[in-house]
């Protein structure tokens, strides 16, 4: 890993990128269709690269799965550089929204005792801007939400949002 990230880092594609995969259909079975499962993966490659990625998470799976190539049906692979024109936020394909660092991860997108309340506007950010940063998934819509609850209605209690038997909150909870 170390070795990929200061190839990428030196504005290099790896050979072995860091990959991230996942099985969206673990979660949500309804995405499993004739049998069939989506994979989604992404790898590190250096900020607006313009390779399709498809090749290079292709080999760096099967290096760890042997046969993976043989299983695939169909395959959409997304350069870096063309990331933003799905996402505005993702300059150059960075979904870390920039380098990432100790003073970054409490101080994003600028230091500001609450990051997430756009001064009096009524506005909240929920982004991986605001701390903690990236790759904490839904922290920072938490952490927002908190805001907006505490400062626009007066409740200083999160709900609880753990699901029921139903998969849906009981009502009056």
């Amino acid at each position: 890993m170390a070795q990929a990230e200061a190839q990428v880092a030196a504005g290099r594609v790896p050979d072995h990128p860091v990959t991230l995969v996942s099985d969206p259909s673990v979660a949500d079975p309804s995405r499993i269709h004739g049998g069939l499962r989506p994979l989604w993966a992404y790898a590190h490659v250096p900020a607006g690269d313009t390779t399709d990625p498809t090749e290079l998470v292709t080999r760096q799976i099967e290096r760890f799965a042997p046969g993976f190539r043989d299983l695939i049906v169909a395959s959409r692979g997304i350069p870096a550089a063309e990331m933003p024109a799905h996402n505005p936020s993702l300059v150059g394909g960075d979904i870390s929204m920039g380098r990432v660092t100790m003073t970054g991860m409490i101080a994003r997108p600028t230091a500001r005792w609450d990051p997430y309340r756009l001064a009096d506007t009524g506005w909240y950010l929920c982004s991986s801007a605001s701390p903690p940063g990236p790759g904490v998934h839904g922290m920072s819509g938490w952490h927002a939400a908190r805001r907006v609850l505490r400062h626009e209605f007066g409740i200083d209690e999160m709900p609880d949002l753990a699901p029921s038997a139903t998969g849906f909150a009981d009502a009056g909870d």
